[in-house]
């Protein structure tokens, strides 16, 4: 039997691909938030001369910060996933405001759901993902992104952001579904899929088109998403520069030349 393939995931490629210049401004913020908003914390750490445990503490805001919303996310596509089965979830209190709008979502487009939460791979150009949805909406099949997000409406910037298109372009070229569960693994901090040969796979479904639904406490959006060839090919793009990031700028040196022996003198 083959050996499992191990497949980049397209969230990583996507990751190590395209530039995060708003990200960076980001984390300084939450970081500077942390020190301003905790200051007593910071000074008693600065009384105790512990100096690499206040930076340890500074550093861990954005990723404690990032880690709570992937949480939130994980567990508002869990409602999703649950109503698509025809089950009714169990939501925390803190989490009531995202099912309404979820449920209020559903109410206005009775959309059809044919997948949801399902592993998808190219197994020809090496990447898997997992998609959240596809749905049938206004009569048109298509794959779904959702996103959730806690800014109000009057925020400055509020998802979806682009990279979706190229998230959704790459599941919409996928080849084959996983009827299975993903089976995943991390590397270096990195994540990828496992395609086992030995698991069950069906044909990736046909989509008409694309949507990403962002849900907040306040409000739900269905946005149209473009891809189309050429947002396709800007995935395909971002893939090589992510492989360059990833893997072949790891091995472009050779071994250090070391000079000639010089011949012993006369």
């Amino acid at each position: 039997m083959t050996e499992p393939r191990r497949l980049w995931s397209v969230t990583t490629l996507i990751g190590a691909g395209t530039p995060k210049e708003a990200l960076i401004g980001w984390a300084a913020r939450i970081t500077a938030e942390r020190a301003y908003d905790k200051k007593a914390t910071l000074d008693a750490m600065r009384d105790d001369d512990d100096r690499d445990a206040a930076i340890k503490w500074l550093t861990d805001a954005r990723w404690e910060k990032s880690g709570s919303a992937a949480l939130r996310g994980t567990t508002v596509h869990s409602f999703i996933e649950a109503y698509a089965l025809g089950q009714t979830p169990e939501v925390h209190p803190d989490l009531e405001p995202y099912n309404q709008q979820i449920l209020q979502f559903l109410d206005d487009h009775q959309p059809e759901f044919h997948a949801a939460e399902a592993p998808v791979y190219n197994l020809t150009l090496g990447y898997a993902g997992t998609m959240d949805m596809i749905l049938t909406v206004g009569g048109k099949r298509c794959i779904v992104d959702a996103k959730t997000t806690d800014k109000p409406l009057d925020a400055r910037s509020r998802p979806p952001y682009g990279e979706v298109a190229l998230q959704l372009a790459a599941y919409a070229h996928a080849e084959i579904v996983g009827v299975s569960p993903a089976v995943m693994r991390t590397h270096n901090s990195r994540r990828y899929y496992v395609y086992d040969e030995a698991l069950e796979y069906a044909p990736m479904p046909e989509v008409e088109g694309a949507l990403a639904l962002v849900v907040s406490p306040y409000d739900y959006r269905l946005i149209p998403v473009r891809i189309d060839d050429e947002v396709w090919r800007a995935f395909l793009a971002v893939r090589e520069v992510a492989r360059w990031n990833l893997s072949i700028s790891r091995s472009v040196f050779g071994p250090t030349i070391t000079a000639p022996a010089k011949e012993a003198a006369a």
